[in-house]
This record gives structure tokens, C-alpha cells and sequence, in this order.
């Protein structure tokens, strides 16, 4: 599980980044970020009804959270971050969804 200082939980905090937040897009992934000016990052999980039922929405955000959950300690602190669930993500394997979150931290220039 992610730990709460790590959980960006506020709507208007949401709202900020996937408005003047800077993105990277993956085939099963969008990336949104912001600086803040906190000691860590904090990352939100975003399905829509697009990526399909409550289940697979469900498992696609588990699929997000523990992909970044696994590179937390090499992330770089005083972010805010919105991972965005396309349609083909439930469908995926854990391996793949890793890399995708993997190869966009490393874009965002987020990995140390």
C-alpha cells in the first residue's frame, strides 16, 4: 500500500495538476506532473468509466499503485503526480505496466 504522505488526496490538488500540470503518454498510461514544494511526492490514481467496468477500473488502479510503489524510494521528493488509466491497461500484465511507469518517470525526468 502506499503510504498517506505519499497520496495526493484533495480534489483541487488534482484539479491543479491535470490542469497546469506538464504530461507524458504511453500506450497504456498518462502521466501528469507538478512541482510542489513538499519533502515528498504524491501520487493520484485516475480510471475512467472508458477503461471499463468497477473491476477492471479497480485493477487497473492496483496495477498503477504498486508499480509505483516498487520505484518510490528512487523517486524524486516535491512532485505532484496523476496517473491516468487508458483502456488497454487491466488487460496488461504487471511487467508491462511497470515498464510503462517506468519509462514515463524516467521521461518526466522523476527517477534518480
Amino acid at each position: 500500500m502506499l503510504p498517506s504522505s505519499h497520496r495526493l488526496r484533495r480534489p483541487a490538488d488534482v484539479k491543479r495538476v491535470r490542469q497546469a500540470g506538464k504530461s507524458w503518454r504511453h500506450p497504456l498510461v498518462i502521466l501528469l506532473v507538478q512541482s510542489n514544494s513538499l519533502p515528498a511526492s504524491r501520487f493520484a490514481f485516475v480510471a475512467s468509466r472508458q477503461v471499463g467496468q468497477a473491476v477492471s477500473r479497480n485493477r487497473a488502479k492496483r496495477l498503477l499503485r504498486e508499480a509505483v510503489r516498487t520505484h518510490l524510494p528512487e523517486i524524486q521528493p516535491g512532485w505532484d503526480c496523476v496517473l491516468i488509466a487508458r483502456p488497454s491497461l487491466p488487460q496488461a500484465a504487471f511487467g508491462e505496466v511497470d515498464t510503462a511507469v517506468t519509462q514515463l518517470l524516467h521521461r518526466a525526468k522523476l527517477l534518480t
